[in-house]
């Protein structure tokens, strides 16, 4: 089974999870592990965590951008994030996002649960917050770069496109150029540039 497949019949074992192709971490659950796994609830975390992810990203629709980028089949790009405003500038100055998806989202305030999903980037936000724990997320899909809202509350604005929130859209494509992606509403003070430029791969 692939990572995070899920099985159920009479010979087959309950879950089958683990990491990437080639870690080498594989787990096999029989029937009785789900109750001996709720007492190690760090691990339950992480379980539950691998197993959400594709099901957030597969429960998205795609909205079609006059000034999408082509096909990535064969194509790489660099992606860099800046900060435009002083609160987006303070947590990324300009970071080089080596590995996508990039995931961000707001640091949990006292008495909320941590993230379900692991944010690469975490802003610091006050009530009435602008941004989600699990906010949006800059990955490939299949017209290059996009932005995926991660069902945040109020939203996400790429390029004056508005995704998540109240809107049944949550995913847009990136331009290879300059983008502007505003993490909230169009008042919030976290407002960033993406710049996606296209790699050009040494031919062999």
């Amino acid at each position: 089974m692939r990572r995070g497949e899920m099985g159920l019949g009479d010979e087959r074992p309950l879950f089958t999870v683990g990491g990437p192709v080639g870690t080498g971490r594989l787990s096999t659950w029989t029937r009785g592990e789900p109750m001996n796994l709720l007492q190690r609830p760090e691990e339950t975390f992480r379980y539950l965590r691998t197993l959400f992810e594709p099901l957030r990203g597969d429960n998205v629709l795609a909205v079609q951008s006059p000034r999408a980028v082509e096909s990535t089949e064969g194509r790489a790009f660099d992606v860099v994030l800046f900060g435009l405003t002083p609160a987006a500038a303070a947590a990324a100055p300009a970071l080089s996002l080596a590995r996508l998806p990039f995931r961000v989202g707001r640091l949990p305030v006292a008495g909320e649960a941590q993230p379900m999903e692991v944010n690469d980037l975490t802003l610091s936000d006050t009530k009435p917050f602008n941004v989600s724990r699990n906010h949006f997320a800059i990955e490939l899909g299949p017209d290059g770069v996009q932005v995926r809202d991660r069902g945040s509350y109020v939203g996400t604005i790429v390029n004056g496109v508005q995704i998540g929130g109240q809107h049944h859209v949550a995913t847009v494509p990136l331009a290879v150029g300059e983008n502007e992606v505003v993490a909230g509403s169009p008042r919030s003070p976290f407002r960033f540039r993406v710049v996606v430029a296209l790699r050009h791969l040494s031919s062999t």
